[in-house]
């Protein structure tokens, strides 16, 4: 019998997917697959467990919000398998799955996850960890992380952005500032930066601002964006007017490029890795693994996304 490996985070989203346990061992079994579950217990106890035991499945599916693909991914890595990796979405953001158009309904992507067809994609390199979507610094990035389960179980988005309201220095904009420098295949910048990322996704953090046009998920290159610190009203308000309308070409505050790899060095900076917190580093490569993870997407032709 074909053996598979569920990991699910119990307190992802509302904490629906609980109630979906034994419909999702009854299918997986109906496949025709023996089906070990586990619930996580902590932070990266999904990484651990599943770079433990990785190596004896042929699927993994991961299933919660993008914190736990993020352990997913990098216990695919530890582990050495050749496993597909399935994911089921439950959480209140789900970037990844938005970009991939998996559905929010378990057993939809349950069929997914182990009747879906294997795509070979990029992921990120951050020095000697791995993101499935995207690396960030800078302003309000640490609500990813620093978000209360509850207050996100209760208020949904909406939580991350009263949590916002708290983190965010709006009387002076030079404490929301990292100073670093950014070299990337043609060119490099450095200086004070509002945010910063480095990204293989449409989304991020539920929007399609910062890569549309641009994205391509196995194209062998990254797509980042750089805010430089505004210093007065009238550049901040260039800045919000670009990202309505999704467009950076002519904005000088904002840099915006592709490229396989990028370096950052300056003041120790706090990333955040999927939502995840990435620890705080003075320097940082980054760089695309092509083609590297074996993924469970729908049928349907991924070309009609947005490139």
């Amino acid at each position: 019998m074909k053996t598979l490996f569920l990991v699910y985070n119990p307190k992802s989203g509302d904490g629906h997917i609980r109630a979906h346990l034994p419909d999702l061992c009854e299918y997986f079994t109906a496949q025709g697959y023996e089906t070990i579950v586990y619930p996580t217990q902590a932070p990266m106890d999904g990484m651990e467990r599943i770079a433990a035991r990785g190596a004896g499945f042929e699927r993994i599916v991961v299933c919660g919000g993008d914190g736990m693909l993020h352990e997913g991914v990098n216990g695919w890595f530890r582990a050495q398998t050749d496993a597909v990796l399935g994911y089921i979405p439950s959480g209140t953001v789900n970037d990844f799955a938005n970009t991939h158009r998996l559905p929010k309904d378990v057993l939809q992507a349950a069929q997914i996850a182990v009747h879906g067809r294997r795509e070979w994609i990029d992921v990120g390199g951050f020095n000697d960890d791995y993101f499935s979507y995207v690396a960030a610094f800078g302003l309000a990035t640490s609500i990813a992380y620093d978000t209360p389960h509850e207050k996100k179980r209760v208020l949904g988005t909406l939580a991350y952005v009263l949590q916002a309201m708290d983190v965010v220095d709006f009387a002076h904009w030079e404490n929301n500032c990292v100073t670093t420098k950014i070299e990337w295949e043609d060119g490099e910048a450095s200086g004070d930066f509002l945010y910063g990322m480095v990204s293989n996704s449409r989304y991020v953090a539920g929007l399609d601002s910062f890569t549309r046009g641009l994205f391509d998920w196995k194209d062998g290159r990254l797509e980042g964006v750089f805010i430089r610190r505004q210093t007065c009203l009238p550049e901040l308000n260039s800045i919000l007017a670009s990202m309505a309308k999704k467009s950076f070409e002519d904005n000088p505050l904002i840099i915006q490029v592709q490229s396989p790899w990028f370096r950052f060095e300056g003041e120790p900076v706090a990333w955040t890795l999927d939502g995840e917190y990435g620890g705080t580093h003075e320097t940082v490569s980054i760089r695309v693994v092509p083609q590297a993870l074996p993924v469970a997407l729908a049928q349907e032709e991924e070309e009609s996304l947005d490139h």
